[in-house]
């Protein structure tokens, strides 16, 4: 079964779907833009579809690419960094609970001062990997559409305004990062055959976001044991966010478009207020580990992990002690972020009633 299910007559929409998410995605890679690869199809495939397509992404494919993504997190939690976690968990612990809770209490304001549902609001400014974010929320059956322009609005906001805060506190940024070793056919092999079986598995199993996260420790363990790598090749990554992104753009209608577009000013005030109390944590995490001061903000601040990986790279910040840092994160929103979600958004006042869909 194709990944994009269509018809005839829907051929030339997935042919202009194809070429321009792919040339929108190269040319905002050209700028270095942090998701290029998930923002070129899923701007596409919001044209397509509020002007009305037959375009169908299989659950399939879908299944798959959660699995990917599962695959991807996992290649950032090394054996050296669960040693550091271990010497220095109680920190690692409090500030990445700490994020957490602000990203729900910038949620619940936002959802108090807006039409959107307040279990969506929280869910928009989970922090950690936006695609991640944005498939748990599908699996929870919330409106990953409104999700995803909160998520992408907010990694937008979180990449104009750490690009210049890099600028201004360090002099002489570095330069772009090594490319990585190339992928082996065994090891795209091992990454498939867990991408495929995971979500088969979750099927059967009662976990949240059990697609994801499933593939995630199943390659987490496979990496501790010293197995065949587990490569991602570029080919992979561009088949897998070009699912993603269409699967939640081709979900877009009028009426929800207009509807995110008019709490795109909350949205943006929301990000820069959680960017800030963030930053402020970060001064404290500073101080408490005994880092540099951007070290100590980009460990703090509430980017999507690959977004805070590059800008790291390039102002020369302690990469190691940051992804430490966003990986617990990121595993603390995984496990932790739907339950939150539910509970914040069950205590809210409820004045007019919220838009679902």
């Amino acid at each position: 079964m194709s990944p994009i299910l269509c018809d005839r007559r829907t051929l030339m929409q997935l042919i202009c779907l194809m070429i321009g998410g792919g040339t929108l995605s190269w040319l905002l890679s050209l700028i270095h833009m942090p998701a290029a690869l998930l923002l070129g199809p899923l701007t596409v495939a919001i044209v397509l579809g509020v002007r009305g397509t037959r375009i169908v992404v299989s659950p399939h494919a879908m299944a798959v690419s959660q699995g990917v993504v599962g695959i991807l997190i996992a290649q950032y939690l090394t054996p050296d960094m669960l040693d550091r976690i271990v010497a220095m968990w109680p920190v690692v612990v409090l500030f990445a609970a700490m994020t957490l809770a602000l990203a729900g209490v910038v949620g619940v304001a936002m959802g108090a001062m807006t039409r959107v549902d307040p279990e969506v609001s929280i869910w928009g400014f989970l922090p950690g990997m936006a695609s991640a974010v944005i498939v748990m929320s599908q699996e929870r059956g919330i409106d990953s559409r409104l999700v995803a322009f909160l998520q992408i609005t907010r990694v937008l906001v979180v990449i104009v305004v750490m690009s210049a805060v890099s600028r201004a506190l360090i002099e002489d940024p570095a330069g772009p990062v090594a490319t990585a070793a190339p992928a082996t056919a065994m090891g795209v092999v091992a990454t498939l055959v867990i991408a495929i079986v995971g979500p088969i598995l979750a099927r059967f199993i009662p976990l949240p976001a059990g697609a994801t996260l499933l593939p995630l420790m199943a390659a987490v363990v496979w990496q501790m044991a010293g197995g065949i790598t587990l490569d991602l090749p570029l080919w992979l990554l561009v088949v897998t966010y070009f699912i993603l992104g269409t699967q939640v753009g081709l979900r877009f209608t009028p009426e929800i478009l207009h509807h995110a577009l008019s709490v795109l000013w909350p949205v943006i005030l929301g990000s820069l207020a959680l960017m800030a109390l963030c930053g402020l944590s970060g001064l404290a995490l500073a101080k408490i580990v005994g880092v540099d001061l951007m070290t100590g903000i980009l460990a703090t601040v509430p980017g999507s992990i690959e977004t805070i990986a590059i800008i790291a790279v390039h102002s020369e910040a302690n990469l190691s002690f940051i992804m430490t840092m966003q990986v617990i994160r990121l595993f603390a929103v995984v496990l932790f972020g739907p339950t939150m979600a539910r509970a914040l958004s069950g205590w809210m006042a409820r004045g007019e009633k919220p838009l679902r869909r």
